[in-house]
């Protein structure tokens, strides 16, 4: 590629600016057509990946949208589905319900994967989140974890949801249509 300005940059949400195996300091070069972080001391290649997380679709028996006002960053007061990140040695249903359970208080059973949405250079960087449709099964509804209030709320009279990655799941659960890829 001649124009290094169409190059895909690393984003400014670099995480390193030296070698997590060897300390030697990480520059920005050329590599299969994109700007990479490769050592200069030991030649490795590290590659930015985007932080997986899950966004979960619960409805009451009224048909109402249960969702989660944030009481930390980004967007703290803000309204968004309940979910999180995907940590280290769990599933992404596991993630889920782990999700679920820390910022409701109810327990939940996945009833199904809705869809994948992303979000490029976002807060976090480049976020994938994958969207769950939850069913409670137990528990008692109590704000927690990262959210300040929980609530249901009809979908014609709801808070703006907050998260474009959520918007884009919650139009897929109601409509059953994915965008064409």
């Amino acid at each position: 590629m001649d124009n290094k300005s169409q190059l895909k940059s690393v984003k400014s949400t670099i995480r390193f600016r030296f070698c997590p195996e060897c300390a030697g300091k990480l520059v920005q070069e050329e590599i299969s057509e994109r700007l990479r972080l490769r050592c200069q001391k030991c030649g490795e290649i590290h590659y930015q990946n985007p932080f997986p997380a899950t966004a979960l679709i619960c409805f009451n028996d009224r048909g109402e949208l249960l969702l989660t006002r944030r009481s930390e960053p980004p967007c703290v007061g803000q309204w968004c589905l309940p979910g999180g990140f995907i940590e280290m040695g769990e599933t992404a249903q596991e993630a889920a319900l782990r999700e679920f359970k820390e910022e409701t208080g109810l327990e939940g059973k996945l009833v199904r994967v809705i869809d994948v949405a992303s979000k490029v250079d976002g807060y976090w960087g480049d976020v994938v989140v994958i969207g769950f449709e939850v069913e409670v099964v137990g528990g008692k509804l109590t704000a927690g974890d990262d959210a300040s209030e929980v609530g249901y709320f009809p979908l014609d009279d709801m808070p703006e949801i907050v998260f474009d990655t959520h918007r884009v799941i919650l139009d897929i659960a109601r409509t059953g249509k994915t965008e064409k890829i």
